[in-house]
């Protein structure tokens, strides 16, 4: 039973991480692309949106939102809304997408919608607190922008040490403040890859799953300050 067990196993991880594959496949042909000619990268997306008919809606909302991230850091800022919003009506408005979406929203000078957005992002998850520290910067208010930082450095001194560092660059004389919202690693991926088990290993053992963290490594936009 127990090598039925692994068997199965084994079929699912193999189909599993060819799936996964295929994705991060298409996700670093469209940063290739995009990186040489926006519009090439831009087209191969859409190309896959239209004809491969096998992608979930999960997927369609990934690839439209990285879309509309690239088109941000590269100032279609409305092309960029409009991708967010696609990406929203396939799946829903996640605390990811409104942060998107404020920074589009920033740059056209909607301070209260960004904001809204932001309060709305954050409640849910604290990590865009960070977001909500930049956009105070752009406002040029940089004693509520350190208390959201300040903030989200309690939560965690060490995870959030950036805010910290940002504090002080803030404190410092003449500093620059942001002109809009910094995306950190905004093109690191998270994947859970399926491992089948070692065959020395205890009888009980079926396989396992681990944690694979890909990046393509590129300079953001955000980071200008």
């Amino acid at each position: 039973m127990m090598n039925d067990l692994r068997k199965d196993f084994a079929k699912m991880a193999e189909e599993q991480n060819r799936k996964m594959l295929i994705k991060e496949n298409r996700i670093s042909e469209f940063y290739k692309r995009a990186d040489s000619n926006l519009l090439n990268g831009v087209t191969y997306i859409d190309s896959i949106l239209e004809h491969v008919k096998t992608i979930d809606k999960w997927e369609k909302a990934n690839l439209n939102t990285i879309v509309g991230e690239t088109l941000y850091d590269n100032d279609s800022v409305k092309s960029a809304l409009t991708r967010f919003e696609m990406s929203e009506s396939i799946t829903f408005s996640s605390p990811r997408s409104q942060a998107n979406k404020a920074g589009c929203y920033a740059k056209m000078g909607d301070f209260n919608k960004a904001m809204e957005l932001l309060n709305r992002a954050s409640e849910t998850n604290y990590d865009y607190k960070w977001h909500k520290g930049n956009l105070y910067e752009v406002m040029n208010n940089p004693e509520k922008a350190i208390k959201e930082y300040s903030e989200l450095f309690e939560k965690n001194p060490t995870v959030y040490q950036y805010c910290s560092d940002r504090i002080k660059e803030i404190e410092k004389p003449n500093t620059k403040l942001f002109s809009e919202l910094f995306y950190k690693d905004r093109r690191k991926r998270t994947y859970i890859m399926m491992k089948q088990s070692d065959p020395n290993s205890n009888g009980l053992d079926i396989g396992r799953f681990e944690i694979e963290k890909k990046e393509n490594s590129t300079q953001q936009s955000a980071e200008r300050q």
